[in-house]
């Protein structure tokens, strides 16, 4: 991706061109990590323990990433 210019709102946020956001797969609500470097701000998405976890389980409580978070949602229920 080419480099594009984005505006700071009032409050400080930033608006990700779309593009973007599809080719690195963030979604709505997903956690990123923000460093400084020199002069520079990284953004870095940070996968989530439940994606994490529907790799490592090879689709033993589901296919999908969705699927593992419904099965640990009806886990807890349960408590």
């Amino acid at each position: 991706m080419k480099s594009a210019s984005v505006k700071i709102s009032k409050r400080g946020y930033v608006l990700l061109p779309s593009s973007l956001r599809k080719k690195m797969e963030i979604k709505t609500g997903m956690r990123m990590l923000i460093t400084q470097s020199d002069n520079k701000i990284v953004l870095q998405p940070v996968p989530s323990f439940t994606d994490k976890l529907a790799g490592v389980t090879a689709r033993s409580f589901g296919k999908s990433v969705e699927d593992v978070q419904k099965h640990l949602d009806e886990g807890r229920k349960d408590r």
